[in-house]
C-alpha cells in the first residue's frame, strides 16, 4: 500500500484497489485503506473502508485506542460518462443495421473495408446502442481499471471499447510477455 508521500503517491494508489475491495466485500470485511485510495475502494458498495493517514493511526485503529471513521464515497466518481451516439452517423444504413441487429442479438460483427469508410466510427457507436452496464458489471469494468492504473472518474459505468492498429498479431491482440496488462494493448 502507499502509506508514504513520495511524489507518485497518487499514481500508486490506483493499483487495483477496486478489486481488492471487492474481494473484502465478499469476505465481509472491512478495508484499512490509505485515504488517497478511499473513493476508489468504496466503489464497492456494502463495505467499510477506513481511511488512514499513517501507520501509527492503523496501529491506533486496531489495539482499539482511536477508531477510524468509515469513508463516504464522493458523488463526483461515479458520474455517467457519455458515450458516442449512433445518431450522429449520416448514411451507412447496411453497417447500421447490422450494429443494431448484433446488439439487439449479441452477435458478433466483423467490419471490412478500406481504410476512411467508417468502420472503427461505427463500431465505436456500438456501446451507445447497449444497455447500461448492471452496477455489478460496472465494478468489474472499475476493477480491471483499477489494476491498470487507470483512472476511474472519466469512463465510470460506460462499456469499455478498444481500438488496435490493423496491423496488430492475435498474439498482439492477447496480451501476453512478463507483465500482461489489459491496458496495454497496440
Amino acid at each position: 500500500m502507499c502509506w508514504r508521500v513520495s511524489p507518485g503517491w497518487q499514481a500508486a494508489c490506483r493499483a487495483g484497489h477496486t478489486a481488492l475491495a471487492l474481494a473484502t466485500r465478499r469476505a465481509k470485511k472491512a478495508l484499512i485503506i490509505p485515504r488517497a485510495c478511499a473513493d476508489e475502494a468504496a466503489l464497492a458498495g456494502d463495505l467499510p473502508v477506513l481511511p488512514a493517514d499513517t501507520l501509527w493511526q492503523v496501529v491506533a485503529h486496531l489495539l482499539d485506542q482511536e477508531k477510524i471513521p468509515p469513508h463516504k464515497l464522493s458523488a463526483s466518481v461515479k458520474t455517467t460518462a457519455p458515450v458516442d451516439d449512433l445518431a450522429d452517423v449520416r448514411g451507412q444504413q447496411q453497417a447500421r443495421r447490422a450494429l443494431e441487429v448484433a446488439a439487439a442479438g449479441g452477435h458478433n460483427l466483423l467490419f471490412a473495408g478500406p481504410p476512411g469508410t467508417g468502420k472503427t466510427m461505427l463500431a465505436s457507436r456500438l456501446p451507445g446502442i447497449l444497455p447500461p452496464l448492471s452496477e455489478e458489471d460496472a465494478l468489474e469494468v472499475a476493477a480491471v481499471r483499477s489494476v491498470c492504473g487507470l483512472p476511474l472518474e472519466a469512463d465510470w459505468g460506460k462499456r469499455p471499447f478498444r481500438q488496435p492498429h490493423h496491423s496488430a498479431s492475435a498474439a498482439a491482440l492477447v496480451g501476453g510477455g512478463s507483465k500482461p496488462n489489459p491496458a496495454k494493448s497496440p
